[in-house]
């Protein structure tokens, strides 16, 4: 009789643990959303859960990469905006410069020129966070060490050298990043380019539409054999015919960044596109991630539900079995 009670408890004891073990398992599913709560719970699905979890990893990181690029050709774009709008300005001075009642006016329109070329200047040392976004792959000031007469870390900057015949204001402007392009990775096996090099903007060297710039101020600031040109002074005819060609050149160059600019945003609306396509994809690849490992609550509650009535119709059994006496089992 008493091995026939302990076979009794040990029996019933066995189920209510299963039963509560079970119970607290759905519990746990529907409280997280997670099917899977260990591995042995789906064996042959890891190895596509596994592959999908690697493959929404990899794309966020390229969306973020892409994330990153796009603000900096925001960036890039203002900036390039802004030097189109002072070239615009340059000209028209260079315009109003020619005209007859403005020819003793030279000296003041230097001034304004050279205001414009700094203007020129800052736009070109746009930033990116710690990245000048047209130094080329010599990006930072870690890496733009000056050399006199430079003074600053920043990739273009105005500077005075030694006055000559043909510069008689000694006026340079130094490039100290390079011409290299900047890429990222945009996919397994794609890549695009994400920056706007100097040479593309401002030609050869990335420093030749200031050489430009500066042969109009002085042009416009001093005197044919280089003395400082006096108000009211009036031009020869070499300069003004110099001071035409000038504006011509700067002509071409403010054509030149604004071909950049659509180029830029060319490039800006191909990385939109394929951050729009992975977006999609990433989410395409959840979907099928959380058909392996979301749990189906509807499913879950009902089978909480069944597994509670079997857990109560358990113990009411249990209770009845082992209150039974011996006459009850010899009958």
């Amino acid at each position: 009789m008493r091995v026939t009670l302990q076979s009794l408890s040990s029996t019933i004891q066995s189920q209510l643990s299963e039963l509560t073990a079970r119970q607290a398992q759905q519990q746990t599913r529907i409280a997280t959303g997670q099917r899977l709560l260990q591995l042995s719970d789906a064996p042959t699905d890891i190895a596509d859960i596994v592959s999908y979890r690697s493959m929404i990893a990899r794309m966020q990181r390229y969306s973020s990469t892409l994330d990153q690029a796009l603000a900096e050709q925001n960036t890039a774009e203002g900036a390039l905006e802004s030097i189109s709008s002072t070239l615009s300005a340059i000209q028209t001075l260079g315009v109003d410069a020619l005209q007859i009642a403005n020819q003793d006016k030279w000296r003041t329109l230097a001034v304004q020129l050279r205001s414009n070329i700094e203007a020129i200047i800052e736009a070109a040392n746009a930033t990116h966070g710690d990245i000048y976004v047209f130094a080329g792959t010599k990006n930072t000031a870690s890496v733009l060490v000056p050399s006199p007469p430079e003074t600053t870390q920043r990739p273009f900057e105005l500077v005075t050298t030694t006055p000559t015949a043909s510069n008689p204001s000694g006026l340079e402007v130094r490039f100290k990043g390079n011409i290299e392009p900047r890429t990222v990775q945009t996919g397994d096996a794609s890549a695009e380019q994400v920056s706007t090099t100097a040479d593309k903007i401002f030609g050869a060297g990335g420093t030749a539409l200031f050489d430009t710039l500066i042969a109009l101020y002085n042009t416009l600031a001093y005197n044919s054999d280089g003395t400082p040109r006096a108000d009211g002074q009036i031009p020869s005819p070499d300069q003004l015919e110099n001071v035409s060609s000038l504006v011509k050149q700067i002509a071409d160059a403010s054509a030149t960044v604004n071909a950049t600019t659509a180029e830029l945003g060319i490039r800006t609306n191909r990385m939109t596109s394929l951050q729009s396509q992975l977006q999609e994809d990433i989410t395409r690849q959840r979907e099928f991630l959380s058909r392996l490992t979301d749990t189906d609550v509807a499913q879950a509650t009902m089978q909480l539900q069944r597994d509670q009535i079997a857990y109560e119709y358990s113990l009411k059994v249990g209770a009845r079995l082992l209150n039974l006496s011996l006459f009850d089992f010899l009958q």
